[in-house]
């Protein structure tokens, strides 16, 4: 099993652009969110684009075949931000994030980037086992939600530093 990753070239944008798309509508689905915010592949490509004005994509790649992304942010002070990371489903589970995150690492460090900051929703805990397996062992900050909506309400709560949450 050979894994790598390589810095998004144009020959690599629509397949990438497709995992966006897939990506942005896995996040619509962990929301219940109705099909007419989903994404379709113009969506993703306009999306992939404004992420290039903005910071890095890489590709995940395993013998030579995209199954995967990371986008990097860059921020003043040296940081930077994992905005995304997607492995194609059928390829999770087989180690890939772990080593393209430790290829992501050296990259980081080789650019001098002194932190790197992940968000991750509360519900997705598989993500945050994923994460502070990876190193991120830092709370840097803590967003609340209000909803108008009511059908937006969750019941799953969670105590962090003091306070009752509904995990959303």
């Amino acid at each position: 099993m050979n894994i790598s990753i390589k810095e998004l070239n144009d020959d690599m944008f629509i397949i990438t652009a497709k995992m966006v798309t897939e990506l942005m509508n896995y996040h619509r689905k962990l929301n219940n969110a109705p099909k007419k915010y989903w994404h379709t592949l113009e969506e993703g490509k306009k999306a992939l684009n404004e992420w290039l004005s903005k910071g890095s994509a890489y590709n995940i790649l395993l013998d030579g075949e995209v199954v995967g992304f990371l986008y990097v942010r860059y921020g003043g002070q040296d940081v930077a931000w994992l905005e995304d990371l997607y492995i194609a489903e059928e390829y999770r589970g087989k180690g890939i994030g772990r080593y393209a995150m430790n290829k992501l690492d050296k990259i980081m460090e080789e650019r001098g980037i002194v932190s790197m900051f992940v968000d991750v929703i509360p519900r997705n805990t598989s993500a945050m086992e994923f994460y502070t397996e990876c190193g991120f062992d830092h709370l840097n900050l803590i967003q609340l939600r209000k909803n108008y909506d009511k059908k937006l309400n969750k019941q799953d709560e969670v105590e962090i530093l003091g306070f009752n949450l509904k995990k959303y």
